[in-house]
């Protein structure tokens, strides 16, 4: 069998995604293969990194308390949601850093996220994400598409002050609150929660067989 392309998606890879959100059904080696090609700086070892989402278990992510997505022969079950539920955990991570507080706050908030990462997808090129154009001097030099998300995350002394509700933007909003006078004092800035999904979801189509998890290679 041929390996599978490792690396970020191509321009055809993403043209040619299906409309809706596919069934997802990814064993635990094989979401952490899809985490691990997501293009995240990731600066700890391989088996670090696989270490660092088991650890996200202890604080329910991205399986609710007793469920860890189990299916035929005992196999992690992940799903669309929940791929995309530690891949916006992965990108939160403040300077490299992820406070508890906010893992807490994506789980306590779930549902709703939920609902957010299946309107990013469907309405990437449509809808809330419908495609604008950016001029310069008369010129177009940008099209910017996608759903943003704005987890509306504030910090202070190092520690979170605000969170949520997840609020979902246009490229419009997106680019006002990029542009706000208020934009140097927030502490993350909005997420294009549809380019994260488009990237997801044609890594995850092409994602090997792996029937043991990677957390056990060296």
């Amino acid at each position: 069998m041929t390996a599978p392309r490792q690396g970020r998606p191509t321009h055809s890879d993403i043209t040619n995604l299906p409309k809706d959100v596919p069934k997802i059904a990814l064993r635990h080696g094989e979401a952490l293969w899809v985490l691990s090609q997501l293009g995240f700086p990731i600066s700890a070892s391989k088996s670090k990194f696989y270490a660092y989402i088991q650890s996200l278990r202890r604080l329910h992510t991205p399986f609710e308390p007793d469920s860890i997505g189990l299916e035929r022969h005992g196999l992690a079950n992940y799903s669309y949601g929940h791929l995309m539920e530690l891949a916006l955990v992965l990108a939160v991570r403040v300077y490299q850093n992820l406070p508890e507080a906010i893992v807490i706050e994506i789980v306590r908030y779930r549902q709703t996220l939920y609902r957010c990462y299946h309107r990013a997808y469907s309405e990437r090129m449509s809808g809330l994400g419908a495609p604008i154009d950016i001029h310069v001097e008369g010129h177009k030099v940008l099209i910017l598409r996608g759903v943003f998300l704005d987890l509306q995350i504030d910090f202070s002394g190092g520690k979170l002050t605000a969170f949520g509700p997840p609020k979902l933007l246009s490229p419009n909003e997106a680019l006002s609150a990029l542009l706000a006078p208020a934009i140097a004092t927030r502490a993350l800035l909005p997420i294009n929660l549809s380019a994260l999904s488009e990237r997801l979801v044609s890594i995850a189509l092409r994602a090997p067989t792996i029937r043991r998890g990677y957390w056990r290679s060296r």
